[in-house]
This record gives structure tokens, C-alpha cells and sequence, in this order.
């Protein structure tokens, strides 16, 4: 039958209906068959969906006489999950935890099964380990939290209380306060004394040259009865070295060609030696000294040394300083060359041997004195030089011969004293 033929009710359903004269049905015009097709799709699908196995009609079970068991929801799940978003997990969590929080798949099992009561306390040992472990993110996640705000309090605290320090005036504050601050200060400040540092050794040395003394036997110059040069500066240096190890230093009697010489480092160093003895036709007498004119300076220590040396000797000796320049043997004198370059030096002709006899063979004392008060004026400034020199305990005193007898015996005095 035509899909478009259309049979209008009755307008009223007791009464009979109109004679036709056949039984053709009628043909529905088009807009009402579109209206009826639009009705009976909306029909279909508005109507429920047909059953399926996995699902029966009504919302059933598909197997009598089974349970579907499903994991039970955590009270604590939306919670704990806007709390995993900005939390870190823990280092001792189990990375299996992360797979065990996937929701599972419903199961469906016989209640009276064994496998039912077991797949129930898994669910719940699962659900245990959850909650821990989110305890335990929350429990560092608040340890953590408190820590850095005690940090940032201590920090902000030592700041503010540094800065008001700095900035509140002292009138604010309590004397027992400013007191107490006072103190604190001078406890900060307070600083030990500084040790003494050692003087270096060459700061007490002094060294003493007995002119034309060694080994070789040089006499140096000679009078006609046998006073040599060589015996008077013995005698003369034995005595300055006495008196100055009585004044606590370390001195060296040396040889006129000692191998010591060789960069010879001390505080000063002094070359004891006599004029000639030779009749130039008049009376010529008095000391003569000198330093290194090669190293010669404004006011080096050379000079001073020279200056000091020359006052105290004419004072000792009441000789006068000669008349007389000092010769190339004086100022190019080979000691000088060979010493360090920062060692003093002088040397000193103690008088003629001919016109100053008497002083230079009768008087050693007043001229190691003079030459001793001379060396000490230059190492101790504003001291005392003229005072009387005290040898160290079990030291022995030089012995010192008169000039003439060393002479005449030919004594070398031990090159150790």
C-alpha cells in the first residue's frame, strides 16, 4: 500500500462511518505524509535502546547470580587530587602507587567466591597505600613549609634588628644597654700584641779586621827597631772586639785577606790599620779614616759611619785628624769590593808609627775605645758609648800584648778570639 494514502478519522467514532462508494483509500495531499514521516522518526528515537548483552533491558544483571564489584570512591579524592597538582612525591614512595591511583575496571564475581573476599582486601590494601602515601607527601609538603618560614623570619629579624643598629640614636637606648654595647665593641677591637720578630743575625754582627793579620805574615809597615803594623792593629782590634761582645754582640776578628770577606753581611764592619813609619822631614801625625769612594753617598750609611767613627777616636785619642788626603789604598780599598753591598764600612789609620809612637805603643786602650764608642754611635743612636763594657759571664778576656814584644816573639794571637 502506498506510503502517501492517507485515511481521515471519523468525526465521530460511534457513528457510522460515510458511505463510500468504493473502498479506494484516500490520497494525502504531500504536507501532511511529511509530517507524518517526521512524527514517526521522532517516534524511533525517542524510544529506549534495545538490549544488549553486556547491559540487559531494565538495567539487570547479564549473569544471574553474580555481583559486579567496583572500586569504592575515596572520601578524600578531591581533595587529595588538587593537593597532587602542586606537590612533589616523596623520595621513599613507591613509584607503584602511581599505577595503583588509575581507576580499575569493574569485575564481576560470585560473592560466596573465594576470589571475591580476596579482590575486596586488595581494594582496600590498596586504598590503605593510597592515603599513606598522600600523609606522607602532606606531612613533607608542611615540614618544608614551616622550615622555610622559620628562615625567612630569622633572615627578615636579623635584618630589621641590623638596620635599626645602625639608624637609632644612642640617646634611645638604656645605660645598661650602651654599656653592654661598649663592651662588646672593645672586646671586637681588641687586638693581642704583635711577637717581637727576630732580629736577623747580621743585625749583631760586627766585623773587626786587624789589618795585614793572616797567614801570610805580612808585617805591613816597619819601623827601624822592629815595630811592625801587623802588631799594633792585633793588639788594637783584640781590644774592640772585647768590648763590643761586652755589649752583647757577635763580632768577627778577621784576617786582612780572610775567605770570610767574601759577601760578608753585618751591621758595620771596620779595617784597623797604622800609618808608616817613614821620615818624611817634618813631624807629620794624626788618624786618618775613610770609606768606599766607589759607594760614596750624600748620607749613606758608609758616611755616617765615618762620621761617628772620627769624633769618638779624636776624642778618646786626642790625636787630631791629619792634615794629609787618604789614599787610593784607603778609599779603593779591597775589603770593600768583596763585602755585601749593604754591609757599612770604614777603615781607619790609627796615627803614624814614627811622630804618634808613643799613643799607637802605650795607649791601646783609648784607641779600641775610640773606635769602639765610634761603631756604637752608629749601630745604637742617643746611647751611651762611653760606657764602661761588661764582658758576658765565662767569657775570657784577650790577652794583649804590648807591640813591641809581639814584635820581637813574632806572637800570631789566635784567629778564634
Amino acid at each position: 500500500m502506498p506510503d502517501n494514502l492517507f485515511y481521515p478519522p471519523p468525526e465521530n467514532p460511534d457513528a457510522d462511518p460515510p458511505h463510500r462508494e468504493s473502498d479506494e483509500p484516500l490520497e494525502a495531499p504531500a504536507s501532511v505524509a511529511f509530517m507524518e514521516m517526521m512524527r514517526q522518526a521522532a517516534q524511533k528515537k525517542a524510544a529506549p535502546p534495545p538490549p544488549t548483552p553486556e547491559s540487559p533491558p531494565g538495567g539487570g544483571l547479564l549473569f544471574p547470580g553474580y555481583v559486579e564489584v567496583a572500586p569504592e570512591e575515596d572520601e578524600d579524592a578531591d581533595a587529595d587530587d588538587a593537593y597532587d597538582e602542586t606537590d612533589e612525591l616523596d623520595s621513599d614512595e613507591d613509584p607503584a602507587l602511581d599505577e595503583q591511583d588509575e581507576p580499575e575496571r569493574p569485575v564481576k564475581i560470585k560473592p560466596n567466591d573465594p576470589a571475591y573476599a580476596k579482590k575486596m582486601e586488595q581494594q582496600r590494601v590498596q586504598r590503605v597505600k593510597r592515603r599513606r602515601a598522600r600523609a606522607r607527601r602532606r606531612t613533607v609538603g608542611v615540614i618544608g613549609s614551616i622550615i622555610r618560614s622559620f628562615l625567612v623570619v630569622g633572615v627578615a629579624a636579623m635584618l630589621v634588628a641590623t638596620i635599626f643598629t645602625w639608624w637609632t640614636p644612642t640617646q634611645f637606648l638604656s645605660s645598661g644597654v650602651r654599656d653592654e654595647l661598649s663592651m662588646a665593641q672593645a672586646t671586637t677591637q681588641a687586638t693581642s700584641e704583635p711577637t717581637a720578630l727576630a732580629t736577623p743575625n747580621w743585625l749583631r754582627r760586627i766585623g773587626i779586621v786587624a789589618g795585614h793579620r793572616g797567614p801570610e805574615n805580612d808585617p805591613g809597615a816597619v819601623c827601624p827597631d822592629g815595630l811592625t803594623e801587623k802588631s799594633i792593629t792585633e793588639n788594637v782590634a783584640q781590644l774592640v772586639v772585647r768590648n763590643l761582645r761586652g755589649r752583647g754582640y757577635s763580632v768577627d776578628l778577621l784576617d786582612e785577606f780572610d775567605p770570610r770577606l767574601q759577601n760578608y753581611h753585618a751591621a758595620a764592619l771596620v779595617s784597623i790599620h797604622a800609618n808608616t813609619c817613614q821620615d818624611f822631614g817634618n813631624l807629620t801625625t794624626g788618624f786618618l779614616i775613610a770609606s768606599a769612594l766607589a759607594r760614596a753617598t750624600a748620607i749613606g750609611p758608609d758616611e755616617i759611619l765615618v762620621d761617628c767613627v772620627r769624633q769618638h777616636y779624636g776624642q778618646s785619642t786626642g790625636l787630631p785628624l791629619s792634615t794629609s788626603d787618604a789614599t787610593v789604598d784607603m778609599t779603593d780599598y779591597h775589603s770593600f769590593r768583596e763585602i755585601h753591598p749593604l754591609t757599612p764600612a770604614a777603615i781607619i789609620e790609627l796615627g803614624f808609627m814614627l811622630a804618634d809612637r808613643d799613643v799607637l805603643t802605650e795607649r791601646p786602650d783609648a784607641l779600641a775605645r775610640g773606635i769602639t764608642d765610634g761603631i756604637l754611635c752608629f749601630l745604637e743612636p742617643g746611647s751611651n758609648p762611653g760606657a764602661v763594657p761588661t764582658l758576658p759571664p765565662n767569657a775570657a778576656e784577650p790577652e794583649v800584648l804590648p807591640p813591641n814584644v809581639a814584635a820581637t816573639e813574632n806572637i800570631v794571637p789566635d784567629s778564634n778570639v
